[in-house]
């Protein structure tokens, strides 16, 4: 069990830096493979709804708060940011409009706590994503190539059937097929090493991506890293001020600063500057520090 957890806490670091030497050596192969972050996404998504009891969904004033927060915060930011900076505008956007991360249940579960008013903010969550991307990713994008209905019509045909498809063969595996959701269910740790890859390709992708441009200075990537910093920080501590008026601490804060950065990313290079991806892959290194740093202090007070 101990080999097991170090072997798990050393998979992101060494995704990370395998993905950056991974651009910088083949980065043809890394864009082609990338073409894959879709089909992962779906498949992560459908293990972590395997969790998910229907019957157990519930919206709780703490759920519309921190939803609030993410959709509404997200786009009345950019909007005041946008003629400021564009590119940070863009990068405080995606930061928080960028849905939960599915393995945020398993940090919950780590740190002691119940998980079902996760599941629900989890899954109102992505229900709300696939439904406002088409509307606020054209728009924080900024693009004047393609018109705004197009645009969004183009966003909603990716986005909706990534999220959607998931929740509907769950519910029909739940109804017809027990043992391969029961299978699901019992083996979620299937989804972090899909994460794994995922985050090795996108990685990849930002390493390519920054490599391939002289023109993107040092000083742009330390500002996007520390926006992130930023973004990161006051989510987390949102995040448990709400959950803790609401007798959800560990559910709050896993909402609203764990997210899920392979979705985001593949957003960020198909509708915004690209190079908001950069800031991404930071946010990734903190959540994951911050993450790593509650775990272990729970496990040493356990102990």
């Amino acid at each position: 069990m101990l080999m097991a957890k170090k072997l798990k806490s050393a998979v992101m670091p060494t995704a990370m830096i395998a993905g950056v030497l991974t651009g910088f050596l083949f980065p043809n192969t890394v864009l082609a493979a990338n073409k894959s972050i879709p089909w992962i996404i779906g498949i992560m998504l459908l293990i972590s709804y395997s969790r998910m009891s229907f019957n157990s969904i519930r919206i709780s004033r703490m759920i519309v708060i921190l939803l609030a927060i993410e959709f509404a915060g997200s786009t009345l930011l950019f909007i005041a940011l946008k003629n400021w900076n564009l590119l940070l505008a863009q990068q405080i956007f995606i930061c928080l409009f960028c849905p939960v991360a599915i393995s945020a249940p398993v940090i919950v579960s780590m740190l002691g706590s119940k998980i079902e008013a996760l599941v629900s903010f989890t899954l109102f969550s992505y229900l709300l994503t696939a439904l406002l991307a088409p509307f606020l990713l054209p728009f924080a994008g900024g693009s004047s190539e393609v018109p705004f209905l197009e645009s969004s019509f183009r966003i909603g045909s990716q986005i909706l059937p990534l999220i959607l498809i998931p929740l509907i063969i769950n519910f029909i595996m739940e109804k017809f097929l027990f043992r391969a959701h029961s299978y699901l269910k019992n083996n979620q740790e299937l989804s972090f090493w899909l994460w794994s890859i995922a985050l090795f390709l996108v990685i990849g992708k930002s390493a390519s991506y920054v490599l391939s441009r002289p023109g993107s200075t040092l000083e742009t990537v330390i500002s996007l890293a520390v926006v992130s910093l930023i973004m990161c920080l006051a989510q987390f501590a949102v995040g448990h001020i709400i959950g803790t008026l609401h007798n959800e601490p560990v559910a709050g804060t896993q909402g609203m600063g764990q997210k899920n950065i392979a979705l985001a990313m593949w957003m960020s290079f198909a509708y915004l500057n690209p190079m908001t991806s950069v800031g991404l892959a930071t946010y990734s290194i903190w959540q994951n520090i911050i993450n790593s740093t509650q775990v272990y202090i729970k496990f040493k007070r356990s102990e």
